[in-house]
């Protein structure tokens, strides 16, 4: 049984069991959270409940394992021929969920 939320911004395939990092959540760790927004439920007889936008009374349950920051990414911007150049970083701060069950 597998369940494609949405979450920041971003569509993500969960199972029960997975761990995924999404962005940021107003929640401490080790807190239980519901995640409502699901687009599309595949049960264990593969039949599949595509929502319009989201499946009625689908819920996700997932625990917050921690609150860190992804690696740093480079950004450089530079225009040739006019001694133009930037240089930043970025870390994105994340969330790792635990997701714990599928409802329908």
């Amino acid at each position: 049984m597998y369940a494609i939320i949405q979450t920041g911004g971003h569509q993500y395939r969960v199972a029960v069991g997975d761990q995924l990092d999404v962005e940021k959540l107003p929640v401490e760790p080790g807190t239980e959270i519901t995640l409502d927004q699901v687009l599309l439920v595949s049960d264990d007889n593969n039949q599949v409940t595509v929502g319009t936008p989201t499946v009625l009374g689908a819920l996700v349950r997932a625990q917050v394992v921690d609150q860190h920051r992804g690696e740093k990414i480079v950004v450089f911007k530079y225009k040739p021929k006019k001694r133009y150049r930037r240089k930043m970083g970025h870390r994105q701060d994340l969330t790792r969920l635990a997701i714990q069950a599928i409802t329908v």
